[in-house]
């Protein structure tokens, strides 16, 4: 069975949402509320607070892309080149992004903000291929947003596929209004969400117990999405539950592919 792992980037800096959203208040509360209910310690309450301050504070980008390079895995990075909907990194750091994830060698993509009209929907694409200097590339939509013209605008653009579906019922390669859709299954922060609290080990069986499913029925891939802000000691779980995946995944001997080699071997 194939692997993909990809990554969204929402986050390169906490100074990037101070003052243009409530992304560093609701981090604070939510903190808050899980140190009251037990489910992270003072020490790493505090370890929470304190990266707020660090320079380098929500950017996880070069420890991550050393530990794919150093597992061979084959991501994809998804990088907005617009703002909204709380993805407010600037044009330049996201051109300082794109550069250290091709520089090794991984795929990149657009982290979609546009999905209503064509203009918008194209203006990112030229954005992003000018900045990347990439031919061609997918997409992948912030927060998953579609409507029932996006597809057609973004085969029209140019994209050379889209990730934006997420279902498990759906595992092929197929095509709609003309684009490549290649949907994923597995997308970390509904798991690792406050309010359900499952626990690392509840989240591993789980995991465990859909990827056998997926070889069970000789599906042709799944597809991870793990947002690489968490790959951080602030969000030990998340890092954890990672490390844990690719582990878990080279001992089944499981293969990671990307995107375009999916494409490129043509599966329907």
């Amino acid at each position: 069975m194939k692997i993909i792992i990809s990554h969204d980037i929402d986050h390169l800096s906490v100074k990037e949402h101070l003052f243009k959203d409530l992304i560093i208040e609701k981090y604070i509360i939510w903190t808050i509320i899980e140190f009251v209910k037990k489910k992270i310690s003072l020490k790493l309450m505090i370890r929470k607070f304190a990266s707020l301050f660090k320079k380098k504070g929500w950017n996880n980008l070069k420890e991550l892309l050393d530990f794919d390079k150093k597992n061979s895995i084959r991501p994809a990075f998804f990088i907005g080149v617009s703002n909204g909907r709380r993805l407010n990194y600037s044009l330049k750091n996201a051109a300082v992004a794109i550069k250290m994830i091709t520089d090794e060698g991984f795929e990149a993509g657009v982290h979609g903000i546009a999905f209503k009209k064509y203009k918008d929907i194209k203006a990112e694409y030229e954005l992003f291929k000018k900045i990347s200097g990439l031919e061609t590339f997918g997409i992948r939509m912030h927060y998953l947003k579609k409507n029932e013209n996006t597809f057609k605008f973004l085969k029209e653009a140019g994209y050379l596929y889209d990730s934006t579906l997420l279902s498990e019922d759906l595992n092929q390669m197929h095509d709609i209004c003309g684009i490549k859709e290649i949907p994923f299954h597995f997308m970390d922060t509904r798991y690792f969400d406050p309010l359900k609290s499952l626990g690392l080990n509840v989240i591993k069986k789980m995991t465990a117990e859909l990827l056998d499913k997926f070889e069970h029925e000789k599906k042709d891939y799944i597809c991870f999405l793990f947002h690489q802000r968490y790959f951080g000691n602030d969000f030990p779980d998340q890092k954890a539950w990672y490390e844990w995946l690719i582990c878990y995944c080279r001992n089944k001997n499981y293969e990671f592919v990307d995107f375009k080699t999916l494409l490129k071997r043509n599966y329907r």
